[in-house]
């Protein structure tokens, strides 16, 4: 598939980008919830507390809803294997001593840290998605919620 990926309707309405006449009819809007967590999830105890605290914040900002679960417990998943590849290289350091084939000794990069970036890349792709990053947040708005107090306010809006 060539091209940007499709902005979801919900993203151009936050934005105020919203126009009828350039959008499908049949979009299917889910309401926001909690998205429930997939059994392989709680597998990793890390990743298991990781996506708690992301459906936390994706459910107060109103971005989440019931078919986000798997997407969240890969972003979660990838925070864990991030945060444990990030212990080995700040247990062991970012060069490694090895020794050579002729008995040297060789300094290179920890083997970890490409795993690491590989990691950290996957996990700002899908933070964007659930505009847990703050470009992304700038873009919906997510900063500035609506309070509404009153039937009165709640016409204001």
């Amino acid at each position: 598939m060539a091209g940007r990926k499709r902005k979801p309707v919900a993203l151009k309405k936050l934005e105020g980008t919203f126009r009828k006449d350039r959008n499908p009819e049949n979009v299917v809007e889910l309401p926001v919830t909690a998205p429930p967590k997939p059994d392989w999830a709680s597998h990793d105890m890390i990743a298991d507390q990781l996506y708690d605290q992301v459906v936390v914040h994706i459910t107060r900002m109103g971005v989440g809803s019931d078919v986000d679960g798997i997407a969240i417990a890969l972003l979660a998943d990838q925070l864990s294997q991030y945060l444990k590849l990030r212990a080995m290289v700040l247990a062991d350091g970012l060069i490694v001593e090895t020794v050579g084939s002729t008995g040297n000794t060789i300094q290179k990069p920890h083997a970890a840290l490409s795993q690491m970036n590989t990691a950290y890349a996957n996990i700002v792709k899908m933070m964007s998605e659930y505009g847990l990053t703050a470009a992304s947040r700038a873009k919906v708005g997510a900063n500035a919620p609506v309070t509404v107090d009153s039937f009165e306010d709640f016409l204001k809006t």
